[in-house]
């Protein structure tokens, strides 16, 4: 039986899901700071009070501590809309789903500033943000088709709306960065889904 207290699997994720942050934070202050070819690994883990092995066990380079790669993202948020309220159409859930994930990220604007920078100057970030959205727009697409319980095959429907969704994501974030991220990000990913007629 789990008592109160316990380090149980919730408790376990949250931890880990910390020391990512803390990890992730630690990166994008230092590449900022001293540029991102001098910035290692190593000083990566110091200033986030970690061991080197710590720090493989989270990333597998300095390139994917910058960007905040989470392997585990699109498996959570693909649970997360498959168990949002049945009641909600497939894509009303992807949307609820994705502004949670962007007022999360809200929680730390300066980060999220500094981050947009490092990947629109740096090729080798960007080419691995673009990559995680990647994998990330496959496992929400997968998600709306099994909420749906339709057949990718047969239903081109639902899988646009899904792809929709997540290009009024990528436009909020342009439109975001083009603004110094002044303002809300949520308030423009709100205009975008509507734009994009994702309800």
């Amino acid at each position: 039986m789990t008592t109160a207290g316990t380090d149980g699997p919730t408790d376990r994720e949250s931890k880990k899901r910390r020391t990512r942050l803390r990890l992730h934070t630690a990166a994008v202050r230092l590449a900022v700071e001293r540029g991102y070819q001098a910035t290692t690994a190593d000083e990566i883990a110091a200033a986030a009070g970690v061991s080197p092995r710590t720090f493989f066990n989270y990333f597998a380079t300095k390139e994917d501590a910058i960007v905040g790669s989470d392997p585990d993202r699109p498996a959570r948020l693909h649970r997360a809309v498959v168990e949002r309220p049945s009641h909600e159409r497939p894509a009303e859930a992807l949307r609820a789903v994705l502004t949670d994930q962007v007022r999360e990220m809200e929680g730390d604007p300066d980060l999220w500033r500094m981050r947009s920078t490092l990947a629109a100057s740096t090729p080798e970030l960007s080419t691995r943000l673009a990559g995680a959205g990647d994998r990330l727009e496959t496992a929400l697409v997968e998600a709306v088709y099994l909420r749906a319980g339709t057949d990718p095959a047969d239903d081109l429907a639902t899988g646009l709306s899904a792809r929709l969704a997540m290009a009024a994501v990528r436009a909020a974030f342009h439109q975001h960065r083009a603004a110094g991220a002044d303002g809300s990000l949520a308030d423009r990913l709100d205009t975008a889904f509507d734009a994009a007629g994702v309800r």
